[in-house]
């Protein structure tokens, strides 16, 4: 044994090293028997093969990947000979597998006898299903070695799935290529990024999320980067990228609403939805079909919004559910609890009077089809074709704290579930659940759609007491989904209707599947456990791991190599699917959270208390969930509700501040997937528990494609660019033009530009641009430009497309600044030249997203000035900037002012106009006379649009509490005193504004008859509206370009504080 070691050393480079070695026999087959003969010595020399498991690790980083290598002897060679070639290699990643099996007694009486009956059969599979890369099948008698080869082919395939954050290398394999120089067919090396290509493999989609360009080196003009490395980089996004988009013969859409036609001619209609209650420990005690079959949730809401509370909740008796026949789970086998890895269902039917919901649907003008089976595709379907749901606190019992295993719970809430479903029950399965203590995750779907599902996996931690028990934690269900045959079958028809396509069949042998992840989690409560529950995701985010071994005998899991995923390891991931009581909270005082909810006067008061909440904040500043979306929230906080007297106007515990603690959020893959949100909305009629129910209907759109196509594509594609790293010194490229003048430049105004980029040599080329120093910026920040690294196979080009805009914070600082913004692009070709691009353009300046101290230096319109030597002296400064002048005097004459001014949406043509007529100081060409109530409602968007640009808080931050501390009008002003002077005059020219308004009112003008009180309200309502509209920006409370107050108590901000405060000026 020594010497085959020593001979297979001397077949390998330096950073290569045998770990194991087992000698083995070819084990005859239809296959590889071609004559009777061969197999009356299966031991003579042309049989015999070498197993070794080759480890190769990175002498940077020690980072090791694996393959297993079958060797020969070569030709003419004695038995004796340790002269070696290489046979086959088997990357030890993906879908590989190794296992072993007892010879079965037929082989023994059908093949030679000379194999001993202890011998084992050994397989090797590569998990690729490549012509020249099928499974390989050995026999061995060495069972020591070979134990050692499965454990160590089980170590190297869990080092092939540890997540990225790791710090890993890509695992590209690229070490093998030196070994293929032989063109031995045979030796198949992977393409780069296999994990992409591989079904049943998933790149993070953490990682998907961010730019190519963030994960390269670091590297600028003359201090070159790891340029290897970012070009393996690069070709494995290249080729996964082009590979899909080559293979993708069309889309699946998951929809619930009614069809939009992305690829019509390929499009299915399919319905998703979820939803998440927190059922406190409670049992089923009303009907739950409102929450799964919907209704009008966007009438609802607006219902509910506009008169400050949730609707009325008709009570229902728990036995009055409907006319049940069965159970649908009483048919389970052997008493197998609901709970297992999936759940079948025998049919099951149950009555309630819940109607049909009418879906409105535009007429197609070419064939859509449905993804179930005997569905009309000229209508859209109500009813879901899965269902996924999620339950928390099931059981708050004590004994249930250390992970009880009971169902009596899950099959209660599941019959409920059925029985909500009414008549539509019978077309319905539970495909999965999964339960942690109080956590439980089912999916249902349609049973026509049932064999659509597989691999299904679930995975389950506690993160309580100690960080195991089960009183918080998360559970999770992992599913791939594969278009039917029937839809592929349907697909023709669409391709022959086509009055372009030449092509009448889609080409889809084998369905690629889409992988689907659910999770639902408990974490941390109470409101100053924010930092825990963070903690608690990203503790979750590494611990909830899928086994594919959990569906395996004990037998299967000692011979095989199990794949593990993370939860990130998917295409689509929902995560909070079921009620995911998060416990985030919303950072304001408990008396402004039921104030602004309740009060009419805040119109923004959703948007206004959810930029306080804990989870929106945690995303903003990327502390959790970073990668996540969430639909905007138009409903009510869902929790906590009182059923005593202890409840406010609303109907929430005046012990517990209210707060949107029941979430659903959803991450995917940007290549393989797209999924949009199409309504979002809590369920108020359900009003068993302190927690109100919440759902979610998506829109989801997934490819059509072949995945042997697909594997085989993007192994053609890296063969083409394979060893580009030693070519790229060779590559030549040209630009289409080396300078570009975009002329001038304006505030808001977008513009753009192109130029191409071409290789025109005869080798693959990779490029990245670069940044003029180290730690300098890639591109001015007022540039953008649409590929910042590529790839091009010779005779390739690309349109590179230049984007110049300038929002508030990039104006800020060009305000600042020369006019002229000449800059230079510099395109790297990596291990090759740079070249340089020369933009020309030029600012105009703007009067918005100046600071208010340098508004009131300008000698002038802010066009007119020539350099910044032309600014005032802060002693000849002016009161106050005449560009707010302007507009509060245009709106103090206004003959005839609007009611609805600030409060409703101004025309941004308008707008537009008037910031460019401030910025020239040339004439409004507008009437103060006009009747068009656009105009007046433009010029007030124009102040606050103006106010709002501010690179500063109007109100200095540091005054913030005495401005909420002042207990009445005289102390209000007092404090005044203490603001800076251009700041004063702002203020009291705007408030006195404000002031005129209310005084002004048209209401005045038509009291005659009216009761003075009715009078009094009016006037105070329209001024606690203008407060709060102004609010947010003299105090700037709701933006996030601003550096903000390191106290984050609740305490700290008081929306009604400020509201107060403005209150003295204008009432």
């Amino acid at each position: 044994m020594v010497g085959l070691e020593d001979s297979i050393r001397s077949l390998l480079i330096p950073s290569d090293e045998p770990k194991y070695v087992l000698e083995c026999l070819l084990l005859p087959s239809k296959d590889n028997v071609q004559d009777k003969d061969e197999t009356k010595d299966p031991s003579s020399l042309q049989h015999q093969r070498i197993v070794a498991v080759i480890v190769h690790k990175e002498q940077s980083n020690g980072w090791e990947e694996g393959s297993v290598f079958v060797l020969k002897r070569k030709l003419f060679s004695s038995s004796t000979s340790n002269e070696l070639e290489i046979h086959r290699m088997f990357p030890v990643y993906g879908d590989f597998t190794i296992t072993m099996a007892q010879l079965p007694q037929d082989f023994h009486n059908s093949h030679s006898a000379n194999f001993p009956r202890s011998r084992f059969k050994v397989t090797i599979n590569p998990g690729q299903s490549l012509v020249g890369n099928e499974p390989l099948d050995l026999v061995t008698d060495d069972v020591s070695a070979l134990k050692n080869v499965l454990a160590e082919c089980r170590r190297l395939k869990e080092l092939s799935e540890i997540a990225p954050e790791v710090n890993s290398p890509t695992q590209t394999y690229s070490w093998l290529a030196p070994y293929t120089t032989n063109n031995n067919n045979n030796i198949f090396i992977p393409p780069l990024f296999t994990v992409f290509t591989v079904p049943s493999s998933f790149p993070d989609l953490r990682n998907l999320n961010q730019s190519l360009y963030s994960r390269l080196s670091s590297a600028s003009t003359g201090t070159p980067g790891d340029e290897s490395n970012d070009i393996v980089l690069i070709r494995d996004e290249w080729a996964h990228s082009r590979a899909r988009n080559q293979c993708r013969r069309g889309r699946v859409r998951l929809e619930y609403d009614f069809p939009v036609f992305v690829r019509p001619q390929y499009l299915w209609m399919f319905s998703l939805r979820l939803g998440t209650f927190n059922v406190n420990g409670k049992m089923p005690t009303q009907d739950l079909a409102a929450w799964l079959r919907g209704g009008t949730p966007n009438a609802r809401t607006e219902r509910s919004l506009e008169h400050g509370l949730l609707p009325a909740v008709k009570g229902i008796s728990p036995l009055s559910l409907g006319e049940v026949v069965k159970d649908p789970f009483d048919a389970r086998h052997n008493g197998e609890s609901t709970a297992s890895l999936v759940s079948s269902s025998e049919s099951s039917t149950t009555r309630a009077s819940v109607p049909d919901i009418p879906i409105p649907l535009e007429s197609p003008e070419v064939p859509l089809l449905s993804i179930s089976e005997n569905s009309d595709s000229t209508q859209s379907d109500p009813n879901p074709d899965i269902l996924v749901l999620g339950f928390e606190e099931l059981d708050l019992s004590t004994e249930a704290l250390l992970y009880s295993t009971s169902s009596a719970r899950e099959d209660a809430w599941t019959l409920a579930v059925f029985a909500a479903l009414g008549e539509k029950a019978e077309m319905y399965e539970k495909l999965a659940s999964k339960q942690l203590v109080g956590m439980l995750i089912m999916v249902i779907v349609k049973k026509s759609l049932r064999t659509c599902f597989s691999d299904i996996m679930t995975s389950s931690v506690g993160a309580g007491i100690l960080g195991l028990m089960g009183n918080k934690g998360g559970t999770a269900i992992r599913l791939a989904f594969t278009p039917p045959a029937s839809g592929l079958e349907n697909l023709d028809t669409a391709f022959n209707n086509s009055a372009t396509s030449e092509q009448d069949y889609h080409g889809v042998e084998t369905p690629g599947p889409t992988v689907f992840t659910f999770v639902v989690s408990h974490l941390a409560a109470f409101d100053e456990m924010v930092t825990k529950r963070n903690a608690d995701f990203h503790e979750l985010s590494k611990r909830l791991v899928f086994d594919s071994s959990g569906g395996l005998t004990v037998s299967q899991s000692l011979v095989s190599v199990p794949e593990k995923f993370g939860v990130f390891e998917t295409d689509i991931l929902f995560w909070m699917v079921s009620p995911p009581d998060l416990n985030y909270r919303i950072n304001l005082p408990d008396t402004d959270v039921r104030t602004v909810l309740s009060s009419k006067s805040w119109k923004n008061r959703l948007e206004v208390l959810t930029h306080f909440d804990q989870l929106r904040t945690a995303i903003r500043e990327k502390k959790a969930f970073e990668i996540f979306h969430e639909h905007d929230i138009h409903h009510l906080p869902t929790y906590r509700f009182s059923g005593g007297v202890v409840a406010d106007t609303l109907g929430y515990d005046v012990k517990r501040k209210p707060a949107w603690t029941d979430r659903i959020l959803y991450a995917f893959s940007p290549l393989t997937a797209r999924v949009t949100q199409s309504s979002y909305s809590g369920h108020g009629e359900i009003t068993m528990s302190d927690h109100r129910p919440i759902s979610a209907n998506f829109n989801v759109d997934v490819d059509i494609f072949d995945k042997d196509q697909l594997h085989a594509t993007a192994a053609n594609l890296f063969r083409q660019v394979q060893g580009m790293e030693d070519l790229q010194e060779r590559a030549k490229t040209k630009l289409s033009q080396t300078s570009i003048d975009m002329y001038d430049i304006y505030y808001k105004r977008k513009k753009t530009a192109g130029f191409t980029f071409q290789n025109y040599g005869k080798v693959p080329l990779s490029f990245r641009f670069l940044p003029v120093g180290m730690y300098g910026e890639l591109f001015p920040a007022w540039l953008s430009v649409s590929h910042t690294t590529g790839l091009l196979l010779p005779n390739e080009r690309i349109e590179i497309t230049l984007t110049a805009y300038v929002d508030n914070m990039i104006a800020s600082r060009l305000n600042l600044g020369p006019r002229d913004l000449n800059c230079t692009l510099i395109i790297h070709t990596l291990m090759g030249k740079d070249h340089f691009v020369a933009i020309n353009a030029k600012y105009q300046y703007t009067c918005f997203a100046n600071k208010l101290s340098r508004l009131t230096r300008l000698p002038g319109p802010i066009r007119s000035i020539k350099s910044h030597n032309d600014l005032l002296t802060e002693r000849k400064a002016i009161n106050a900037p005449r560009e707010i002048m302007r507009l509060v005097n245009w709106l103090m004459t206004c003959a005839h002012p609007t009611d609805d001014l600030f409060t409703v949406e101004a025309d941004s043509d308008i707008v537009d106009d008037i910031r460019e007529y401030l910025d020239t100081g040339n004439e409004f060409p507008y009437s103060q006379d006009t009747r068009e109530r656009s105009i007046p409602i433009a010029f007030g968007g124009a102040l606050m649009e103006l106010l709002k640009s501010l690179p500063e808080y109007i109100v200095p931050k540091e005054l913030h509490g005495r401005c909420v501390a002042a207990a009445d009008r005289d102390e209000a002003f007092e404090i005044l005193d203490a603001f800076p002077p251009e700041t004063v005059n702002v203020w009291i020219s705007i408030t006195a504004f404000l002031h005129y308004i209310v005084q002004s009112s048209p209401l005045r003008a038509e009291t005659i008859g009216m009761f003075v009180s009715a009078v009094v309200k009016y006037m105070l309502q329209n001024n606690f509206r203008l407060a709060a509209t102004f609010a947010p920006i003299f105090f700037g409370f709701l933006r996030t370009d601003l550096p903000s107050s390191t106290d984050t108590t609740p305490s700290a901000i008081t929306p009604l504080g400020y509201q107060k405060f403005i209150m003295y000026f204008i009432q």
